[in-house]
C-alpha cells in the first residue's frame, strides 16, 4: 500500500515555502535598495546645488573688511546673503558657513555664531516665517547643530523660524 499524505500537510508545506520565499525577497529588497544604476547625484530640484564652492577664512577675512561695509553696518556679501529673506547656514564639522547666492555657483563663508545670530535677527523671513535655513554637510556634528539653535533661541529667534533641510550639501 502507497500512503498518501493529507491535503493539510502539502498545503503547510507550500505555504511555509512561499512564505520564505516572500521573506528572502524583502530582505533582498532592503539590502540592495540603492544599488541602482546611475550616478549617484541623486534627483535634486536644485541643480545649483551641485555647484558649490567654500571660501577659506583667509578669502574671507579680505572680504569683509571695514571698508566694505555698507549701510547698516552690512557687509556686501552679508547683504547678499539677506536678500533672499532667510538666511542660510551651512555646519561643516564644527564650523560654520553663510550662503551667499551668486549669479553661478553658491558660496558658503565662513562666519562666527555670533555674527550669524546678528544676521539672522535681521532676516525678515519667508511668507511662512522661516527666517533661518539650516544645512548640513555629512560631516556635520550634532553638537554644532544644537549650538547654533541654542544661540538663535536665546536671541530670540523661535524655533518655528528655523529650517532644518534633510538632505546633505555635498
Amino acid at each position: 500500500m502507497i500512503s498518501k499524505r493529507p491535503r493539510v500537510i502539502k498545503n503547510t508545506a507550500r505555504a511555509a515555502a512561499g512564505g520564505v520565499i516572500v521573506v528572502a525577497a524583502l530582505l533582498a529588497l532592503m539590502f540592495f535598495q540603492g544599488a541602482g544604476s546611475g550616478t549617484g547625484e541623486g534627483d535634486s530640484s536644485n541643480p545649483s546645488l551641485s555647484m558649490v564652492t567654500t571660501e577659506s577664512s583667509a578669502d574671507a577675512a579680505e572680504n569683509s573688511t571695514d571698508a566694505d561695509l555698507a549701510d547698516g553696518g552690512l557687509t556686501a556679501d552679508e547683504q547678499k546673503a539677506l536678500s533672499d529673506q532667510v538666511l542660510s547656514i551651512l555646519i561643516d564639522e564644527h564650523e560654520y558657513l553663510m550662503e551667499i547666492p551668486d549669479d553661478d555657483a553658491i558660496i558658503y563663508r565662513p562666519a562666527e555664531i555670533e555674527r550669524l545670530v546678528e544676521l539672522a535677527r535681521q532676516a525678515e523671513g519667508d511668507s511662512n516665517g522661516i527666517r533661518v535655513r539650516i544645512l548640513q554637510r555629512e560631516s556635520a556634528r550634532p553638537s554644532a547643530e544644537e549650538k547654533l539653535k541654542l544661540a538663535l533661541a536665546t536671541a530670540g529667534i523661535d524655533i518655528d523660524a528655523l529650517y532644518q533641510q534633510s538632505e546633505f550639501i555635498p
